[in-house]
């Protein structure tokens, strides 16, 4: 049965962190990377500074290529294509740049995608960085995450679309449902091989970009993302997020576990500041929403994003990434159309002023 390895680290202390690293690895199956090329893809959501607790932290990811050059990777690349990446990826702030100048793993730009995943209609471009790899380690933060619930593992590997690619994908996938059989589907295109959570320090609240600093004071590994992803959403105290949800719907079974050092059922936080969880959206259900939402009106639970016009910067991100153009400036505001807004919550992610809240 997979395992699940769980280890408190209380601060990013490289040789604590490297050593947690090395304990989760020997209590689960840790791939064998021995003489192959090896891509670790962190959260990178936006070159944001550690303390924010927006990105998997340096020292996490120091950790992890440590221990791929320790069981002698030939080669290891890391990277991300951040939603809102126009140019060259350079992730200073974030410091994955000083990692892989001290490490000597190599920084590999996802915009290079000639690479196409067709699943239900959609065409999915992806980085061909995965075709040059023989291991996928996902590399992810403990998050909430507005339109998921949680974001973990899975999720994480929503970066290997490139860029501004990413928002479209909404518009095809317009439900939490859809939009986590979609992920799950970019999760299994990329054959994950072993994924670690970097819980030391999670966000809470308005998650992933928004919300608050939490020390959970963990480290979690596992050869199973689904799994590892599952244990972070009982820590967090969900009753079901939505990726979980569709996947052991899809495959009964497949986050089933053995957690030989710490179990997460001992670990929940009972204060966790989460997403609320909406109504579900069912066939019999699916009509009269999708109706009265043209009209903007929202029967699922999930609120529309309201502008905090005074911590506005007039940026345009948020214009620029909606997929429904349901956003734009005008009078000196940003005004959106409650009847094209699809609820994705990008405007919300890729806000860097908090300016935008979802009630």
């Amino acid at each position: 049965m997979t395992r699940c390895a769980i280890m408190h680290v209380d601060a990013y202390d490289e040789d604590k962190v490297l050593e947690a690293m090395r304990g989760i690895a020997d209590a689960t199956a840790f791939p064998d990377v021995e003489g192959k090329t090896v891509l670790v893809k962190p959260n990178i959501l936006s070159d944001s500074y550690p303390e924010k607790a927006i990105t998997t932290h340096p020292a996490v990811i120091k950790a992890l290529i440590t221990l791929l050059w320790e069981k002698g990777a030939k080669r290891i690349l890391a990277g991300d294509s951040p939603g809102m990446q126009t140019g060259r990826f350079n992730p200073v702030n974030s410091g994955l740049r000083k990692v892989a100048e001290e490490t000597g793993a190599e920084i590999v730009d996802f915009r290079e995608s000639t690479r196409i995943h067709e699943v239900e209609g959609i065409r999915i471009p992806m980085t061909d960085a995965i075709d040059q790899a023989d291991i996928v380690i996902s590399a992810a933060k403990f998050k909430t995450h507005q339109l998921m619930s949680a974001t973990g593992a899975v999720k994480n590997m929503f970066g290997l679309v490139p860029g501004l690619q990413k928002s479209p994908m909404h518009l095809r996938a317009r439900t939490p449902e859809s939009f986590a059989r979609l992920i799950l589907s970019i999760f299994r295109e990329a054959h994950v091989d072993y994924a670690v959570i970097d819980a030391i320090e999670g966000m809470e609240g308005a998650g992933p970009t928004n919300g608050q600093p939490r020390h959970v004071g963990l480290l979690m590994g596992s050869e199973n993302a689904l799994a590892l992803d599952k244990a972070e959403s009982v820590i967090m105290g969900y009753r079901s997020v939505p990726i979980i949800e569709e996947a052991e719907k899809r495959f009964p079974g497949i986050t089933d576990a053995e957690y030989p050092l710490l179990n997460p059922e001992d670990l929940i936080i009972r204060d966790y500041r989460r997403i609320p969880e909406g109504k579900k959206t069912t066939i019999r259900t699916l009509f009269l929403p999708n109706l009265l939402s043209r009209i903007g009106i929202a029967t699922d639970g999930r609120a529309y994003p309201e502008f905090i016009h005074s911590e506005c910067r007039h940026c345009l991100k948020c214009v620029n990434v909606c997929p429904a153009k349901a956003l734009e400036m005008k009078g000196g505001r940003i005004h959106i159309s409650r009847r094209e807004c699809i609820r994705c919550y990008c405007c919300h992610e890729m806000c860097p002023f908090d300016a935008i809240k979802i009630k």
